[in-house]
């Protein structure tokens, strides 16, 4: 068992405190998006966590890092008590525990992008506004910070200071608001959630912290295997994350990995290409 029991940094009050304030007190460094909890869970117990995080009660619980190194069965025990505590519902693993399938793996990230382009390139998967000519990368090139596709321009983003975001994006009634299933097909459905996902992200200014297509499916699957509501689910995270966005300030600077290849990158909207390298999220978008 992997377990971290420092309870913090000696002199550090633990009131009400968000886990990336937190952490930006602790480093005496400039703000880093980077640090939102929320942004970095990938589980439902991650989210549980989070939750206790930023209510100051995780008391007795690892480091964040060192809690999502444990197994399900010692998460949800970890998590047990904290979480009855604040009438968080906490579902029982429904198996026995085994190793995270997401690995940071280049082959495992590719495979998942050539997954992601199959439905995209289908013509009922997504809206009219996700399909265009430059879909297809014939004629793209990755080059840096951009993709050109013809006389099409995507440049790479990052997160946005909160002076720049349009009025009213952290306000409590900025929904995540992501489409309920229907019988349209499963991939389907995915496809336009990750889609509002993304829209949602970088609406508040937080295109460089968001969850790979592969993330976020095996999210959708965790959910489902206990038995909680995808959809209600991502409104929680949202809530927490313009709370946190409000009160910090983040790096709008931005580097493609060297490595990152068009393959790895799949046009989304024809506004926006997202690409998956080694688990983490670029986001290309048209000028």
């Amino acid at each position: 068992m992997l377990v971290d029991h420092s309870l913090g940094v000696k002199g550090l009050p633990m009131r009400y405190v968000s886990f990336s304030i937190y952490f930006l007190l602790v480093l005496a460094a400039g703000a880093s998006a980077d640090q939102f909890c929320f942004a970095l869970a990938e589980t439902y117990y991650e989210q549980v966590y989070c939750q206790l995080q930023a209510k100051a009660q995780t008391k007795g619980l690892p480091s964040f890092n060192q809690f999502k190194k444990n197994d399900e069965l010692v998460q949800a025990s970890l998590l047990k008590r904290p979480a009855e505590r604040n009438g968080i519902k906490l579902p029982a693993p429904a198996r026995k525990a085994t190793p995270s399938p997401l690995t940071s793996v280049t082959q495992a990230d590719r495979s998942a992008t050539t997954r992601l382009k199959a439905v995209v390139n289908e013509p009922a998967a997504v809206p009219e506004r996700a399909v265009s000519e430059s879909g297809s990368g014939a004629d793209c090139m990755l080059r840096a910070k951009q993709i050109r596709c013809g006389n099409q321009v995507f440049n790479l983003i990052g997160n946005k200071a909160n002076q720049r975001l349009a009025k009213g994006a952290l306000a409590t009634d900025n929904k995540m608001n992501l489409p309920r299933y229907s019988e349209s097909g499963f991939s389907q459905y995915l496809i336009r959630a990750y889609q509002q996902y993304i829209d949602k992200m970088c609406d508040i200014g937080l295109c460089g912290v968001t969850m790979t297509y592969r993330k976020f499916a095996y999210l959708y699957q965790d959910l489902q295997t206990k038995g909680l509501d995808f959809a209600e689910r991502f409104e929680i995270m949202y809530s927490f994350l313009k709370k946190d966005k409000a009160n910090m300030g983040v790096s709008e600077s931005s580097n493609a990995p060297q490595g990152l290849q068009l393959q790895d990158c799949v046009l989304l909207t024809v506004a926006r290409y997202v690409c998956d390298f080694q688990g983490r999220n670029y986001i290309f978008e048209s000028q």
